[in-house]
């Protein structure tokens, strides 16, 4: 699920910049692209300690 909103908000971001470069301007205040990548980034990182978590468990399992 936090992949998809990624997803989501990244292709969000990559259309406003080609929209930008096109010469039509933006359609979001700065604050809500702030918002966005602020939400991309704990999503990742939560991701990435979702992972280290599973991989500690999976590897004490193992040794019992």
């Amino acid at each position: 699920m936090l992949k998809n909103i990624n997803l989501f908000i990244v292709s969000l971001i990559a259309i406003e910049f080609f929209s930008l470069l096109l010469g039509y301007g933006t359609h979001f205040e700065h604050y809500k692209y702030a918002i966005m990548l602020s939400i991309v980034i704990l999503n990742y990182l939560f991701i990435k300690r979702q992972y280290k978590l599973i991989a500690s468990q999976q590897s004490r399992k193992k040794q019992y």
